[in-house]
């Protein structure tokens, strides 16, 4: 084991897309089979009943779990944001803080729905109140101020009357997704109007914000929306019911009906779907309640047929996997958070399940032998089932506990839990990464836009810093260092991100890779032209002098 590293690379790149793992120098492999899973209950976290989420996001060190509801009569929305501290012992109670945020400037902010990182603002999606409201009131929280601290949190309602169902994020607008209007007890009015917030505008002027109603243009199908993803360029939203895919060309005009576009994926075998997954070629549609995963070539035409495929996974390795909400993508699989599949005709004909499924995407996507599934319903002898999205920290993937299924004899009440199931995806084989820039969107049901980053794999942690501010295209000097007690990130001999933490790098038998993730994608949009490990922490003034001097082949 060793406590001191320089990784630096000199690479260009052919545009300045983000939002997919773009790897320069590696030792990092996802392994052939499950690492393995691990799982606490933070039901009751500082005395405030933590239970009922709907996804998470990570600022690169905590972990929010976005509150939803508890599962008593008339459904209670909450505000108690849950946060965890992924540099802490996952087993640790102290490792997870949790907050009321329902009073909120003196609104009622209760009831969210996947949340957006920017680089320093958490925005919480607005959902509904109770089974009275649906609202927009925005939260949004400052995470260089104290987490506990009122002054830390602020809101904004918009005015508008529809629930939002997560969001994506191109790195200045937050696209909140549309999804009903109407009675929420009974949720049959879809909504398509989308809501954009402009991050570098005043968050609570009125003028930040800006909606349309994409159904008006492109039909009455293009309304209730479950989750967003992003590719660089387009905003994808991903249709719950009614199977008409929709995206937005963020190099065009909002208001503008050119700049949209829809297809309907149902002749592909679509069904239901919860988020997506990109894994920087191809956008994985989540299948809810079925096993048809439906993907598609971002690099094709939207509407062309042959841009889209499907695979029914309904059975693999002799598991039912089945009904999805959202997943993730840790440079070689792409893995579909488990919820419920339906066992019967009748509402309650449900099991609410944690069969894991995952597709290695350097195989061919419609042989059986390309998938794993994995069993994490009784992990660490608690009931870990019944999961809506989560975030992704570099190496493990946190579940947001959502509930378990209807209570005995009491119709109409269902159990919410506080167990945050946790799915490693790397093990401890791997050692670093360095990359050009990261996926943010990682965890299918939030958003995000991660520039440079660098990842250490000690024991047990994974360390991340990163730039929100993405590269230009062109040639750009990279490097990130350990000492055993800070990790930091350079790019062009400007220091522009550290974290501290104690920790030894595991002694790695993987070879260097170079412009990929080793077995896996990840891929550089462009070139690594020299590159080198260096067994101790360079100093800030040597990795500045490194840029100073040049590229050597060029000068």
């Amino acid at each position: 084991m060793t406590t001191g590293i320089t990784v630096s690379a000199w690479a260009q790149s052919v545009d300045g897309r983000g939002e997919a793992i773009q790897a320069l120098v590696s030792k990092w492999r996802p392994p052939d089979h499950w690492p393995g899973f691990s799982a606490v209950d933070a039901g009751n976290t500082e005395g405030l009943p933590t239970r009922g989420y709907f996804g998470a996001v990570c600022d690169g060190r905590y972990v929010y779990f976005v509150p939803e509801q508890h599962g008593e009569s008339g459904f209670p929305t909450h505000a108690n944001v849950l946060r965890l501290d992924t540099l802490g012992d996952f087993r640790d109670p102290a490792s997870f803080t949790a907050y009321d945020a329902s009073r909120t400037q003196g609104l009622d902010t209760r009831g969210f729905y996947g949340a957006v990182y920017d680089g320093r603002w958490v925005y919480f999606v607005p959902r509904q109140i109770d089974m009275e409201l649906y609202h927009s009131r925005v939260l949004r929280l400052d995470t260089q101020s104290d987490f506990h601290d009122p002054a830390s949190w602020s809101s904004q309602d918009v005015g508008e009357e529809h629930s939002q169902q997560s969001a994506a994020f191109d790195g200045r607008y937050v696209y909140f997704c549309p999804g009903f209007s109407g009675d929420p007890s009974k949720e049959d009015e879809h909504c398509g109007r989308v809501i954009r917030l402009d991050t570098q505008g005043d968050f609570q002027d009125a003028a930040s914000y800006v909606s349309i109603d994409i159904s008006d243009f492109l039909g009455a199908d293009a309304a209730c929306f479950d989750g967003a993803a992003f590719d660089g360029r387009y905003i994808y939203f991903v249709p719950l019911y009614s199977g008409l895919a929709v995206r937005f060309d963020t190099l065009g005009v909002f208001e503008d009906p050119e700049a949209w576009q829809a297809y309907d994926v149902r002749p592909h075998g679509f069904g239901l779907a919860v988020g997506a997954v990109f894994d920087g070629t191809w956008l994985y549609y989540c299948a809810y309640g079925h096993g048809v995963i439906v993907r598609f070539d971002t690099r094709r035409d939207f509407d062309d047929p042959q841009a889209w495929e499907s695979k029914n996974a309904e059975l693999t390795n002799g598991l039912r996997t089945s009904g999805f909400d959202g997943g993730f993508f840790d440079g070689r699989f792409v893995t579909f958070q488990p919820f419920f599949l339906h066992e019967g005709p009748g509402p309650r004909d449900n099991l609410f399940h944690s069969h894991y499924l995952r597709y290695d995407v350097t195989q061919p996507f419609d042989e059986d032998d390309s998938w794993q599934s994995y069993d994490a319903s009784a992990t660490d002898g608690l009931h870990s089932v019944g999961y809506n999205g989560g975030a992704f920290d570099g190496r493990y993937f946190y579940a947001a506990p959502w509930q378990q299924g209807p209570k005995v004899h009491k119709e109409g009440e269902f159990v919410t839990h506080g167990i945050v199931l946790r799915c490693d995806t790397l093990g401890d084989e791997s050692a670093f990464s360095l990359r050009w820039c990261d996926l943010g969107h990682n965890g299918g049901l939030n958003a995000g836009v991660i520039g440079p980053s660098f990842l250490i794999n000690t024991q047990g942690t994974c360390l991340r810093v990163s730039d929100s501010r993405l590269l230009s295209p062109g040639l750009h000097h990279l490097a990130g260092t350990y000492d055993g007690q800070v990790v930091r990130l350079f790019v062009d001999g400007d220091l522009v991100a550290e974290q501290q933490h104690v920790g030894t790098i595991p002694t790695s038998e993987l070879p260097v890779a170079v412009g990929h993730i080793q077995d896996g994608a990840g891929a550089l949009r462009g070139e690594v032209i020299e590159s080198q490990i260096q067994a101790k922490a360079a100093s800030v003034s040597e990795i500045a002098d490194t840029f100073a001097q040049g590229l050597p082949r060029l000068t």
